[in-house]
């Protein structure tokens, strides 16, 4: 049996399907079994990693199942104004994004965002009376957000979290000064107010000055105590000082023998000293 990526039509998250017994192309519409229920989900293509997944492969997808989920699609369009209306009614303070009901019928699932935690016990009790369906109410974080509604990012296109990102990688604020770059958090927040995560996508280009001194420090150099005042991983040189005098020398002088090894484990590390100390001094920025 083989393994597939496809997406969500919810949330738009990126899974992996166990159990495919079929031939299934990009684009194809397949019938999986999932913790929600039976749903439709969009293959993107053969997986070579193989995961194990909560999610097992059903079925390719039948004009009853897409006529059926057509149906689901404009019912959950009906509860989700019915939703909206409550919502102020009960004078909640919550936003509705999103209202899905699975191929299955079986549940009506209700995503929102709020600050605080949200009492809505009277409101499912008053939806139940008229949606007659077993009711779920999942409260979603900023980040999720934008990648179940999607949005233009800074740069101009889709954003990420909602066109291809697989998951959604912590980004820190220690990202923006490893990588040289204005230590302006508000020049580097998306559309969710969270950092961007295309910043970590850089991340492993800049790793060699996890294992360099600070930048600051002093460092010796053919004999000589130098001021380390720059480091330009993508050049491959850092800028020296002394006595007034500045020097480029490339890193590999400055590296230790076999730094690859201590480079492969910055690489596999899931958290650094010199990061979270960063970004303790500045909590802001960093995003979850």
């Amino acid at each position: 049996m083989l393994h597939i990526k496809a997406r969500y039509q919810d949330t738009r998250k990126i899974i992996e399907v166990d159990g495919v017994r079929e031939d299934v192309q990009r684009g194809e519409l397949v019938v999986v079994s999932s913790e929600k229920g039976e749903e439709l989900v969009e293959v993107l293509g053969y997986s070579k990693e193989g995961l194990s997944s909560k999610v097992t492969f059903l079925r390719k997808a039948t004009e009853e199942d897409k006529r059926k989920a057509q149906e689901n699609e404009e019912r959950a369009k009906e509860f989700h104004e019915l939703c909206k209306r409550k919502i102020k009614e009960h004078n909640l303070d919550m936003k509705l994004l999103k209202t899905y009901i699975p191929l299955d019928g079986s549940k009506v699932f209700f995503y929102y965002t709020a600050e605080q935690r949200v009492d809505f016990r009277a409101l499912v009790r008053d939806l139940a009376k008229s949606i007659k369906r077993r009711i779920e109410m999942r409260q979603i974080g900023v980040r999720d957000a934008v990648q179940m509604m999607g949005w233009l990012g800074n740069c101009g296109n889709d954003v990420c979290c909602a066109k291809f990102a697989e998951k959604l990688d912590s980004v820190y604020v220690h990202d923006i000064h490893l990588q040289n770059l204005p230590l302006s958090p508000s020049k580097f927040t998306g559309p969710c107010g969270r950092l961007l995560c295309c910043l970590a996508y850089e991340r492993e280009n800049y790793l060699i000055k996890e294992i360099l001194p600070d930048v600051g420090t002093s460092i010796c150099y053919k004999g000589s105590e130098y001021n380390l005042i720059f480091v330009e991983p993508l050049r491959g040189y850092a800028l020296l000082e002394r006595e007034g005098k500045k020097i480029e020398v490339p890193l590999k002088d400055l590296l230790p023998n076999h730094y690859e090894r201590a480079l492969e484990h910055c690489r596999v590390c899931p958290a650094c000293c010199r990061r979270v100390n960063a970004d303790h001094e500045a909590p802001v920025g960093a995003t979850e």
